[in-house]
């Protein structure tokens, strides 16, 4: 096998791994944003159903954020890689994480008003 040979093979499997992640950070960030409607589900859903998923949104966000920047920053040389949904991923992730944690920050300052 020539060391051109064993470039192109490398530079294949690179992408591959780079399109495994591109798909990772966009499933994370979509998984991300569809738990946070599950306490929105109807109330004959069993509540672990309905609250359990809120768990792991932030994870997911975290992990569709970091995914996305890992990928961003591998595809920059490259001329194939489409940045679209790695970016849609990393945006989905950062909207899940920040509103959750903005839903957070106002029950507790909801819940201080409501004692004081």
């Amino acid at each position: 096998m020539s060391s051109v040979e064993q470039t192109a093979g490398s530079s294949e499997q690179l992408t591959a791994r780079q399109q495994h992640r591109v798909t990772t950070s966009f499933v994370l960030g979509a998984a991300a944003v569809a738990m946070m409607m599950c306490p929105f589900l109807p109330a004959w859903v069993p509540n672990g159903v309905r609250f359990f998923p809120v768990y792991f949104i932030v994870p997911a966000g975290i992990g569709a954020v970091v995914s996305g920047l890992v990928a961003l920053s591998g595809a920059r040389g490259q001329e194939d890689a489409a940045p679209s949904r790695v970016r849609a991923g990393a945006a989905l992730g950062t909207t899940a994480v920040v509103l959750s944690l903005a839903v957070i920050v106002w029950a507790v300052w909801a819940l201080n008003q409501a004692y004081q």
